[in-house]
């Protein structure tokens, strides 16, 4: 079972366009608008994978983020807020495929909105089921609040997944939770590594695992992912699939891992089975096992450092 957070969630807006002009019209191709966020992708990805998924967190005036997960078959725990949920648009240029995400920045928050969250947690935790916290938090939050949500969820012995940057993640890694996913460049910016350095940044992820971080998984782009612990590390190249222009990736490659975690795979097989499913995302493919298990087989995982 998964329960993911969905702090701030939004109207996903994609438009596509030929090439975006500055100072000029811009006519679009393609437009769609769904529910999103990162909370939202992760139990997507979560069912699409054939697990269980809860979705706990905000809501809003004509309860949008729950009408999306009755139509979609995922459960919800949601609070609403008596105002209108956040817009996300992301330009995709057709012709270079680059894209530009502008987001708003979301509902402020009272702090007995936030304990609404936490206690709906606490009703939700089981023991042995993940609870992921993911994405930016909404202004008001302060940036302790994954910190805080991670450490009473982990007291009743429930693994938390930490997905977040900036303030958020450097008070969330002082609650030591149970696996930390985050790219190379929020990773060396918390704890001063050098990006250029593997051997430097490998060390980095060892001494956080070895204070108490059970897994840490680096996102290092084109590059692939790392996934290390204090019994070992591992690295495994980014797998190939056809372009599509999906975002999904590291939302899909958290709720695979975790699965995969959860079913009992040992690291290596459990990152080489993430990488797969990432790929699929990104390529805007559904996230179907067969598929998967057709990528795993040209992934390796392989152990990094002596």
């Amino acid at each position: 079972m998964i329960f993911a957070l969905a702090m701030n969630p939004c109207w996903d807006k994609t438009a596509r366009i030929a090439r975006f002009r500055l100072d000029a019209p811009n006519r679009i191709q393609a437009e769609r608008t769904d529910v999103g966020g990162r909370g939202v992708d992760v139990a997507r990805a979560a069912k699409e994978l054939g697990g269980e998924a809860e979705l706990i967190g905000f809501d809003f005036a004509g309860e949008p983020v729950k009408q999306a997960m009755e139509r979609e078959h995922i459960a919800s725990r949601l609070y609403p807020l008596p105002c209108d949920m956040r817009v996300r648009l992301n330009l995709r240029e057709t012709d270079t495929g680059r894209t530009v995400e502008i987001s708003e920045p979301g509902v402020t928050v009272r702090p007995d909105d936030l304990k609404a969250v936490l206690y709906g947690m606490l009703e939700a935790a089981v023991t042995g089921a993940w609870f992921v916290l993911s994405g930016s938090l909404p202004p008001g939050a302060p940036p302790d609040t994954y910190g805080r949500f991670c450490a009473a969820v982990q007291a009743w012995n429930c693994p938390v997944a930490v997905d977040c940057g900036g303030e958020a993640l450097t008070e969330a890694v002082k609650a030591k939770p149970a696996l930390l996913h985050t790219s190379v460049q929020e990773f060396c910016r918390l704890t001063g590594a050098d990006p250029e350095n593997e051997t430097d940044a490998l060390y980095a992820c060892r001494r956080l695992c070895f204070q108490g971080v059970k897994r840490l998984c680096l996102a290092w782009g084109e590059k692939g992912a790392w996934l290390v612990s204090a019994k070992g590390a591992w690295a495994c190249g980014a797998a190939k699939a056809e372009a599509g222009g999906s975002q999904r990736g590291g939302d899909a490659f958290l709720a695979a891992l975790l699965i995969a975690l959860s079913q009992g795979m040992a690291d290596p097989e459990a990152l080489r089975f993430a990488s797969a499913a990432a790929a699929l995302a990104r390529a805007g493919a559904p996230l179907c096992r067969r598929e998967i298990d057709a990528l795993v087989p040209g992934l390796s995982a392989c152990p990094l450092g002596g």
